[in-house]
Order: C-alpha cells, then structure tokens, then sequence
C-alpha cells in the first residue's frame, strides 16, 4: 500500500556527510531489494560492520521502519516500467512480502551458518502469498519434521536459497535469487515438496 513507503528528499550535501558519518562509525552498506503489496525497491541499507545476515536483522532489530538510501523503485503492476528515484525512503517492516540481498558480501553472509549452527537439510518448498508464489529451498535442522515445524506457524522472517518469485498478476515478472527471504506473516499457504510457480504449472 502506498502507505507502507515515506518518500523523504536529502540534499547530495547532506548525504554526503551521512555516508562520511557511516564509515567513520564504522558502519557498512548492503545493498537490497525489498517487495511490497504496492513496491518494488532496491538501495543500501546502513548497518554496523559487525551485523550479521539480513534475514536476522529483518527477525530481531527491533525496529518497525526501515531506512534505504538511494532508492530505485517501481509500482509492481501496470506501472512497472516506470521508475523513481528516491534519496532514502522510509519503509515499514510489516509491509515487506520478499527481501533479497544483492551485495556478494551479503549473499555470502546468508550462506555462512551462525555461531549457533546445527547440521540442516534441505526441503523443496512453495509458499503461496496473495499476489506472488515463491519457491525455493528451505533449511531445517536434520531430523525435523517440516509438517510439525511449519515455516508459517510463526511471524518471522524465512531464508530461501535457490529461489524463485513470481507474481501473480503479470507471470512475466519473475525474481531468481541464491536467497529471497519471506515475510512468513504474508503467506496463505506452505507446500513441501512441490514447485507450484506458476510455469510448472502450467
């Protein structure tokens, strides 16, 4: 909804100062893509250096709005081929469908298992959303059984590696990514074991 995104304008002067402030703050950028019901954004989200993979700042930052800058966005839909540019633009968590992280330090930081890691196993998965199908490769701990662990039964967000998002309304429009995390709370419906995007289909 167009009230998930504020639009704020930044002089090129005062950015500057901003991105001098991050590195001597020792802070880093990523840069991702972020979907919405209404948006499709990508730009560099400011993090400290130490920070650890997007899927766990999407799970445990505490805070209800995200800041991007440089942002490139389009309307998802019938607008699609228009694009704005945004200096920051200020989005709330509880609207993103799907985030993917686009920096190589980024991806490699989804890949590398936390200091916590136990040994997963990869499971096929389709999640169902109102207005997209995503399909990829979840990882849970071995021994798991995924239909008592549901990915959904929670609010979280959920890493997919080797994944694929294709929305609904216009089936052209595809994202293949090495990972698109999943706003859980957006989902209808989860299918282990099956590829229902919409080219297996049909």
């Amino acid at each position: 909804m167009a009230g998930d995104v504020c639009e704020e304008g930044l002089s090129p002067h005062i950015a500057a100062q901003e991105v001098q402030a991050m590195v001597e703050s020792g802070r880093s950028s990523l840069r991702v893509e972020f979907i919405t019901e209404s948006f499709c954004m990508v730009g560099h989200l400011d993090l400290p250096s130490a920070q650890g993979r997007l899927v766990d700042v999407l799970n445990f930052r505490d805070e209800h709005v995200i800041v991007l800058r440089d942002v490139e966005a389009r309307r998802l839909g019938a607008e699609s081929d228009k694009v704005s540019n945004w200096p920051m633009a200020h989005i709330r968590r509880e609207s993103l469908i799907l985030a993917i992280p686009h920096d190589q330090r980024s991806l490699s930081d989804e890949a590398q298992p936390p200091l916590e890691y136990v040994a997963k196993e990869p499971h096929k998965v389709s999640f169902l959303m109102p207005a997209l199908t995503v399909v990829g490769t979840l990882h849970l701990a071995k021994g798991v059984d995924i239909n008592g662990a549901s990915p959904i039964r929670g609010l979280d967000f959920v890493a997919l590696t080797d994944a694929e998002a294709t929305y609904l309304s216009d089936p052209t429009s595809v994202w293949r990514a090495a990972v698109i995390i999943v706003n859980a709370a957006k989902c209808e419906a989860c299918c282990p074991g099956l590829d229902l995007s919409p080219q297996q289909s049909s």
